[in-house]
């Protein structure tokens, strides 16, 4: 199997770049981004997504 590249948006992340506003905390996007980078695991290719595992356009 080929190597997997996965490009991830953890969401609007609460930090100094993503301002107070943010809809979400660090420790709410973590899991989702952990949680996907694991499902993605041997699959192999390109794949660009989400905290949640959705699909993003490119």
């Amino acid at each position: 199997m080929g190597r997997t590249l996965l490009l991830m948006g953890p969401g609007w992340v609460r930090t100094e770049l993503g301002g107070s506003g943010a809809e979400l905390s660090v420790d709410e996007s973590v899991p989702g981004v952990a949680d996907t980078i694991e499902r993605h695991r041997g699959k192999g290719g390109l794949h660009f997504g989400d905290h949640l595992g959705q699909v993003v356009p490119w």
